[in-house]
């Protein structure tokens, strides 16, 4: 449930900084297909770095060892 809710918390957010990007910068057709392909890769590049580390606890590749002490 948490993964898919803050992926569409991702996608809501992309879609604003979308729109106020085309809002706040227009400066010509090729200046606003730059600013949006910029928007949208560091979006999905924040989501990406999200879902590694959500992903990466869920399953551990090193599992703790306990002592005999403990």
């Amino acid at each position: 449930m948490g993964f898919l809710v803050t992926t569409l918390i991702f996608s809501v957010i992309a879609v604003i900084a979308s729109l106020c990007t085309r809002i706040c910068c227009n400066r010509g057709p090729s200046a606003n297909l730059l600013h949006l392909t910029l928007v949208i890769t560091a979006t999905v590049c924040c989501w990406m770095m999200w879902a590694i580390v959500y992903l990466a606890q869920m399953k551990p590749l090193i599992v703790p060892i306990l002592s005999e002490g403990e």
